[in-house]
């Protein structure tokens, strides 16, 4: 068994749903519904029937008991209405949705203006078995994947022989950095707009995942044009808040600025959320790894040294 994750106490308050929960790995959220494929009985297609089967045997590895299906859904379907949700969580489940960006706008969909959606993604390392060895999905194939609408059910073949079985493998492959160039390109092109309020290169919850958390946010949210500009007056007035506010939407339509990501480190610690400033610092000295300073910086602030995660 799992513990659960501080984190997701953090920011999934209210009433919400769980994609593919497992009674092994909860997260013990309250007024959280299970929402998956098949219960045994009831299934979105046939084929989840049988899949049920193993998500049971898989369960029973760790426990003497599964988690309680409440509604029949994926990432593409789920079943409550729109803007009726706080939170929309997952734990390596999004992999399995051959249409990613379909999944982000059906959470969009359905979760309220402020709501929370966090997700936590496999390492390619998770499994060695099914992604090791394999690229990252690029952006242009998650887009493409949109345009031709791709489900379970129409999917083209990934084996080089042109046969075999593609029903809910792990359709993609990311790193933490590939998937919030998606984010930013959802919310470019207005798709949905969702504010990046935490990142974590390695998940605290088992630690062989990345995670995203974001909010949803009004649709005509923009970034500043000159956002470092307005973030510095903030931190001028002493108005940390709305600073870390100005530099977490500027991240949101482009993630990879090491200045606005310094100051989103350094205005979370002002705020009092630590865990999200060593995760931004991390993310900011990614771009610019030999910055004796800021390396320096990190170690006074967080008490440990910084390693580069993808060597």
């Amino acid at each position: 068994m799992f513990a659960p994750q501080p984190l997701a106490f953090k920011y999934c308050v209210g009433n919400g749903l769980e994609l593919g929960a497992s009674i092994h790995n909860p997260f013990c959220l309250p007024n959280c519904l299970n929402v998956a494929p098949s219960d045994g009985v009831n299934f979105l297609h046939l084929r989840d029937l049988e899949d049920y089967q193993l998500y049971v045997g898989e369960q029973g590895k760790y426990a003497t008991n599964v988690a309680q299906v409440d509604k029949i859904g994926d990432f593409r379907r789920i079943p409550v209405e729109t803007a009726s949700l706080d939170f929309v969580i997952s734990s390596h489940v999004i992999e399995h949705e051959p249409n990613p960006i379909a999944g982000f706008l059906e959470s969009a969909r359905v979760l309220k203006e402020g709501g929370i959606f966090f997700c936590i993604f496999p390492k390619r390392t998770a499994e060695q078995k099914y992604d090791i060895f394999r690229p990252l999905t690029q952006l242009k194939e998650l887009i493409l994947a949109y345009t031709e609408d791709r489900t379970v059910d129409k999917f083209p073949c990934l084996t080089d022989s042109g046969t075999g079985s593609n029903w809910r493998m792990h359709y993609c492959v990311y790193s933490l950095q590939s998937m919030l160039q998606l984010v930013n390109w959802i919310n470019q092109q207005k798709l949905a707009t969702f504010c990046v309020e935490a990142v974590e290169e390695t998940d605290s919850k088992v630690g062989n995942g990345h995670t995203i958390v974001l909010r949803k946010m009004p649709s005509d949210i923009t970034p500043e044009d000159d956002a470092f500009s307005l973030i510095e007056r903030c931190i001028l007035q002493q108005q940390y808040e709305t600073g870390l506010l100005a530099a977490k939407i500027s991240l949101s339509f482009d993630f990879f600025q090491p200045l606005i990501l310094h100051a989103a480190a350094l205005l979370s610690m002002q705020t009092g959320h630590p865990l999200e400033a060593r995760e931004f610092y991390r993310q900011c000295l990614l771009q610019d790894p030999e910055c004796e300073a800021r390396r320096r910086e990190f170690f006074e602030l967080f008490g440990e040294f910084y390693t580069n995660p993808l060597r």
